[in-house]
């Protein structure tokens, strides 16, 4: 067993002064007490996975009259089992030990923060001192970029593990936490995580469904997938139990697109689309528009639903959100994951036309020329689309904007702008992102070295920064820590003291001769680079290089 002995010097108060009076004449004696200050040391650990870790835990005592600490008795509580560590009430504790010291035994995967309560007495005068502390457990790679990258047609998954004020590279976490290979056979295509997968705003309300919320990480080659989760790397789902119909056939996964949004997930298996809505399931069956398949290129979803491109028929095409009765009623997909029933595609994806006399563009003629790069969610709280397109090899773009701003009276094919981009721009390999933090119809771009903000109802284009190490570089992957967050995030949810915006904080995974770089930068709310100090960190351990970057996805839990 590990033993780790933790003595944290902490700044002492000197405490309070109690006087008394005993003569009315205007003669007063004053009788001090002897006051204590008491505090226990802040107490973190990374979550044990091999064996158990003992924590041994030593309050810092401060007393206005003893010198010593012989008058003391000290009793330990520990948090009673479901109860959060931090409570203030005694109720919610049971005695564990005795002693100034405290060891605590961390059991491995053990995860939830464990609660203390010290109670000290003093001997002489029988008063009592109470205080709060916790053994925070630092789940693994919490917060953290995963990194996907590419050698030899194979995967490796990398992570920076913390903050700008510090952190860990670790070129391949499979080998680092687990000992093992990348479990994925085939060339790496995407990496996506997320801290709430399933819908948050079912979960209390259906819980009694098998409806609950987990942080998630998919990891997807061209031929193999699976579904993870991000602190232990162990597999919720894999291939066989995500992409049933062709597993079912006996058909080797021939995957060509994935993506995951805020409301679902695509799968484009040889051809066939499959979608997922995000109930944490993570069920995919057939995407029809009618009784035909259509070929699907391009996926995002937004607040009025689920949008696809048909790069066929040169249309986009929507699905409406599933409401509470909707996952209430989908037994099958329950079923399937609770009590392991065969899938049958008997719950397809119904695609429509998005018919709106008011509509500004005609969503079902689409210039042939166009090709859809990506259809990303922003602003107004998700309630905007935009779909990215550009004609071959061209120096401008098309945005078409949806909208479900109902307080705008918006139609659902709200605008369309075209955008001239600088000459070094290449319209082909260029990466874009947005986030619910910016209201206004502003979007980012990334192309070779460099960051632009798009400003679509000024039509302007403005480099934000570039990669000056290399100007051949290239940025392989552009997103935002959290585009769905538009409020300030501190201790709560990320680890330490390093104060962001989720949603205004953009990661670059940089592709440059030698190796592979992880760029962050902390915006404003005008989407400038913020003047803060550590608004750009340049991520990089020499003894932990990064190889070359497929794609990146920020975790936190």
């Amino acid at each position: 067993m590990k033993k780790y002995i933790i003595y944290i010097i902490s700044f002492v108060v000197v405490a309070l002064l109690q006087i008394s009076c005993y003569d009315d004449k205007g003669d007063y004696d004053y009788h001090e007490v002897n006051s204590m200050e008491v505090k226990i040391p802040e107490t973190k650990l990374r979550m044990p996975k091999d064996e158990a870790v003992e924590v041994s835990i030593v309050p810092e005592i401060s007393q206005t009259l003893e010198q010593n600490e012989a008058n003391l008795v000290f009793q330990w509580k520990k948090t009673k089992k479901g109860v959060k560590a931090g409570s203030e009430r005694m109720i919610d504790y049971e005695d564990y030990s005795v002693g100034k010291e405290c060891k605590i035994t961390v059991k491995p995967y053990e995860s939830e923060n464990i609660g203390l309560m010290v109670v000290v007495t003093d001997r002489k005068n029988g008063t009592t001192w109470y205080q709060t502390g916790e053994v925070a457990i630092i789940r693994p790679l919490n917060p953290c970029w995963f990194i996907l990258q590419e050698k030899e047609e194979s995967g490796i998954l990398g992570a920076i593990e913390g903050t700008p004020e510090g952190y860990y590279v670790y070129s391949d976490v499979f080998k680092s936490e687990l000992n093992q290979a990348f479990p994925l056979s085939g060339k790496p295509l995407a990496v996506s995580a997320r801290k709430n997968y399933g819908n948050s705003n079912l979960e209390d309300m259906l819980s009694f469904l098998g409806f609950k919320v987990i942080p998630a990480l998919m990891l997807v080659t061209d031929c193999d997938l699976s579904l993870f989760t991000p602190s232990t790397l162990k597999p919720i789902y894999r291939s066989d139990k995500i992409l049933f119909e062709p597993v079912n056939k006996g058909e080797s996964l021939k995957i060509e697109f994935y993506k995951m949004s805020t409301h679902g997930e695509l799968f484009v298996n040889n051809g066939k689309a499959y979608c997922a809505f995000m109930d944490a399931f993570c069920v995919p069956y057939s995407v029809k528009s009618g009784n035909e398949y259509p070929a699907i290129s391009a996926f995002g979803s937004y607040e009025g639903g689920l949008l696809f491109f048909d790069k066929v028929n040169h249309c986009f095409l929507n699905a409406s959100l599933p409401g509470t009765f909707d996952y209430m009623g989908n037994q099958a997909t329950q079923n399937i994951r609770k009590f392991g029933t065969p899938w049958s595609d008997q719950k397809p994806v119904n695609i429509y036309s998005m018919e709106d006399d008011a509509n500004v563009f005609d969503p079902d003629a689409i210039d042939p020329s166009l090709q859809v790069k990506d259809i990303i969610t922003g602003g107004s709280y998700g309630n905007y689309a935009y779909a990215i397109t550009a004609p071959f090899n061209g120096k401008e773009l098309t945005v078409f904007k949806f909208s479900a701003d109902l307080e705008n009276e918006d139609p659902t094919c709200a605008a369309k702008y075209t955008i001239a981009v600088p000459s070094e721009v290449d319209v082909e390999t260029a990466k874009f992102a947005a986030s619910y933090a910016y209201t206004a119809n502003i979007i980012f771009m990334a192309s070779g070295n460099k960051l632009y903000r798009i400003n679509l109802d000024r039509g302007q284009v403005t480099e934000l920064y570039a990669y000056e190490v290399d100007s051949s570089a290239q940025i392989a992957s552009l997103k935002f820590k959290d585009p769905e967050s538009v409020r300030e995030e501190n201790d709560e949810e990320v680890e330490g003291e390093y104060k962001e915006k989720l949603g205004m904080c953009l990661g670059l995974g940089i592709n440059t001769g030698e190796k592979g770089v992880v760029v962050e930068i902390q915006l404003t709310m005008a989407g400038d680079i913020s003047r803060e100090e550590r608004s750009i960190c340049v991520y990089e351990d020499p003894n932990q290089p990064i190889g070359k970057i497929v794609d990146i996805t920020y975790n936190y839990e």
